[in-house]
């Protein structure tokens, strides 16, 4: 990790020198945030407890060349690592993208979605349960005011690979139809598609998937859900999805279903969960989109005021193959005061229920959390 900070940091430090004037086709520039979160648990179980923690601390080069060429490397600091995020490198023209490099491989709408534009501290629970995280690969989109369509092919589980490691490979897909795209009104509905084969150590033979969350918080706590898979023969998840801007009201929805199928005599496993979420615009006009990735951005105008309402529902009990990793329903409610394009607030309250397979048992938490957002 010290030669990709090495590397950011020579970057950071060439990019300017060959910077010439405006008239030069090369733009370039640098960019990053910082996430402070804090939250208290109000009548939950005793091993969970109030704290402070900064969930994110990012700096990211960003490189245009001739308008066609996107080039970005983007680094994270936060819990005391430092970690690669994104670094790939975009040919766009026409409506046509391919990019190459460590990314995200599209497949849901809200696993896709930049943490700083989402509407909660947290992406909905099921999203951040069956969560692929970035990968090395290739992909191509196609993008019109009607439509999105987007495919791409991967290696291995993220960056971690060693002697001992064979990368498996994955493919994502995802498609959405915009039927509605005006300044008044946005309707996006899609689908999504991913089948992985997981990394394999070759000295024990095992090939891991684990589905993992941590509630709906990123401040440290113990997990509800968490379940390992070691001998998995392959993955496959799908989902549904729908967005909706209509004036000052939002509402998106989406299903998401995976299905991993495991070795030998091993019974295959399946999991589901959704969330809907709605939103209101107390102050501002619109909010905005990101056509490129179809997916909502933070609203643009100083000043606005958010309100919104999420239910999600993530269920890892399969009694068919007498697997059972616990299900979390919860209800989210909160305000978001954006104070202009880089500086922002969240103030969320939620309420989780869990069954008695989960990792904390039986039990009804409530959480309240704030967030304050910095990015530039």
């Amino acid at each position: 990790m010290k030669q990709i900070t090495t590397l950011f940091l020579i970057l950071l430090i060439t990019i300017p020198v060959f910077a010439v004037p405006d008239s030069s086709p090369i733009d370039w520039k640098v960019s990053g945030r910082l996430l402070l979160d804090g939250g208290a648990y109000i009548h939950s179980p005793k091993t969970l407890h109030a704290g402070a923690h900064i969930s994110d601390v990012r700096l990211a080069a960003k490189v245009r060349i001739y308008s066609y060429w996107y080039t970005k490397i983007d680094v994270g600091f936060a819990n005391n690592k430092v970690t690669l995020k994104d670094a790939f490198t975009e040919y766009g023209k026409d409506g046509n993208y391919f990019r190459a490099g460590y990314m995200l491989g599209y497949y849901s709408i809200d696993q896709s979605t930049s943490t700083n534009d989402l509407v909660f501290n947290t992406a909905s629970n099921v999203a951040e349960t069956f969560y692929p995280d970035r990968r090395i690969g290739v992909s191509y989109t196609r993008s019109l005011p009607s439509y999105y369509l987007s495919a791409g092919a991967f290696c291995g589980d993220g960056l971690s690979f060693s002697e001992t490691t064979r990368p498996g490979y994955n493919f994502s897909g995802r498609a959405v139809w915009r039927p509605l795209n005006t300044s008044e009104v946005l309707l996006h509905i899609g689908a999504g598609a991913l089948f992985k084969v997981p990394d394999k150590d070759t000295e024990t033979g095992l090939q891991q998937i684990r589905l993992k969350s941590k509630g709906v918080t990123y401040i440290p706590s113990p997990r509800p859900l968490d379940l390992a898979f070691d001998h998995v023969k392959d993955q496959i998840q799908s989902n549904i999805e729908c967005l909706l801007f209509r004036k000052k009201w939002l509402l998106q929805t989406e299903f998401l279903y995976t299905k991993i199928h495991q070795k030998d005599i091993r019974p295959s496993y399946s999991a589901h969960g959704g969330y809907i979420l709605g939103g209101f615009l107390l102050k501002g006009n619109k909010y905005a989109y990101d056509a490129l990735d179809a997916v909502p951005v933070m609203p643009q105008e100083p000043h606005s005021i958010l309100v919104a309402c999420r239910y999600n529902y993530t269920n890892l009990n399969d009694f068919s193959s007498h697997i059972t990793g616990g299900s979390q329903h919860d209800l989210s409610i909160g305000i978001n005061y954006y104070f202009n394009t880089y500086i922002s607030s969240r103030l969320n309250y939620a309420h989780l229920w869990m069954d008695k397979y989960s990792l904390l048992g039986k039990c009804g938490i409530n959480m309240m959390q704030v967030r304050l957002q910095v990015r530039f």
